[in-house]
């Protein structure tokens, strides 16, 4: 396996990878529009000798290649999306220029995730070239609104193609990641009953019921723990009431929302369900309170004009070193001479829909550290670049070997 691995593997043109970062970074792609990277990826991947190339209808571009029959399905998957720019008059660069600077390329989305595409979609091509020594099958799924919805587009590529195995294409420095914190958006909602603010005690202030019990919660919340994952934390974002200030009402309705980091296991109704119980036991202490808790819904729109409903609860997920997709990553990396730590991700990926909702092995790996996604001046080394295409092709020849 070692010398198909490299054999793989040395085909990957640092030239070819660059100029095709550097392109998909030039085309500004945030959530719900990404209608030209997509359509231009969908191009490409024909024009590379994908078998099979489909556009969904939440605007995915799924490319499948095949290979010797009888072998696993595995799947690589990273966002088209990115995170807008709001200070680019503050950047070193134009945004979307794509430039090579120092021996990086430069742009917003470089790092979240436009190198980890371009990787991969260049991976495929260099594997079906070697395709006579593979078994199985890939599919490379460049997917929409990662950045606003986790998983959702992930749900739809799923319908295409069932894999065996998963590689998410995330910043990781070239490690491993083999699990996630999860995360949802917890609302919680107390009612009170409106009266002049002169008068107040002829009504229930929603907002000081509120008040008592975000008190309540934060002193009696115990977050589960994950020895690896760390802490299912839950900590308030964002309070509103009803009527807003100004209008001498006493708000008769009071809004709390909460970010809960998830650790693998959790479902959804036990975690509304210990919120629930807390609501319950301050109750008890202040008969006055109502209020509810549900998961936060919300809808997002993507470039083809389907409308999609999203529930905010992004589960967590977690693989132990001795899964088959781990230990195999592990072999053909190791055919390259690399030497990848096993550790979790810090943020949110789709992994939490393969991983968490599906129990499919799940793994991320990808060019550039975490800490760049998101920032001012982002860039990706065009080394690790080269590396984490390097990298594509030895986990997938390792998976997909007859072995």
């Amino acid at each position: 396996m070692q010398e198909t691995v490299q054999a793989i593997a040395g085909q990957v043109s640092s030239q070819t990878i660059t100029e095709l970062c550097s392109k998909l970074v030039s085309i500004p792609s945030t959530s719900g529009r990404e209608e030209r990277i997509a359509y231009y990826i969908h191009d490409l991947m024909l024009s590379l000798g994908y078998d099979e190339v489909i556009m969904d209808e939440m605007g995915n571009v799924v490319g499948k290649i095949a290979f010797n029959p009888g072998g696993r399905r595995l799947l690589f998957e990273a966002q088209m999306d990115h995170v807008g720019v709001s200070d680019a008059i503050e950047w070193s660069f134009y945004p979307y220029g794509g430039t090579v600077i120092d021996g990086h390329i430069c742009g917003r989305g470089s790092v979240d995730a436009k190198g980890s595409l371009a990787a991969m979609i260049i991976a495929g091509s260099e594997l079906k070239k070697c395709s006579d020594f593979l078994y199985g099958e890939l599919a490379v799924a460049c997917v929409v609104n990662q950045e606003v919805a986790e998983g959702v587009a992930s749900s739809k590529v799923y319908e295409i193609f069932e894999p065996d195995g998963v590689v998410i294409g995330e910043a990781s420095n070239l490690n491993i990641k083999r699990g996630q914190r999860g995360r949802a958006e917890i609302v919680i909602e107390a009612q009170g009953k409106s009266a002049h603010t002169s008068f107040p005690l002829s009504g229930v202030n929603a907002a000081e019921k509120m008040v008592f019990l975000l008190t309540f919660i934060k002193q009696h919340f115990l977050p589960p723990r994950h020895y690896l994952l760390g802490d299912g934390i839950m900590v308030l974002t964002d309070l509103s009431t009803a009527p807003s200030m100004g209008t001498s009402v006493l708000p008769d309705n009071c809004v709390a929302t909460f970010d809960r980091r998830l650790l693998a296991g959790e479902a959804e109704s036990r975690v509304v369900e210990e919120v629930a119980r807390l609501i319950s036991l301050a109750r008890d202490i202040d008969p006055d309170i109502q209020a509810d808790v549900k998961v936060a819904v919300d809808y997002v729109q993507c470039f083809t004009g389907k409308r999609i409903k999203v529930k905010h609860f992004a589960p967590g997920w977690f693989f132990g070193e001795n899964e088959e997709l781990i230990e195999r990553a592990l072999r053909g990396l190791h055919c390259l001479d690399m030497e990848p730590s096993l550790s979790e991700s810090g943020f949110g990926t789709n992994g939490c829909f393969y991983g968490g909702i599906k129990g499919i092995p799940t793994i991320s790996f990808g060019p550039s550290k975490e800490q760049l996604a998101h920032t001012k001046d982002e860039r990706v080394n065009i080394k690790q670049l080269v590396k984490a295409t390097q990298g594509y092709t030895a986990i997938a020849a390792s998976y997909l070997d007859a072995s």
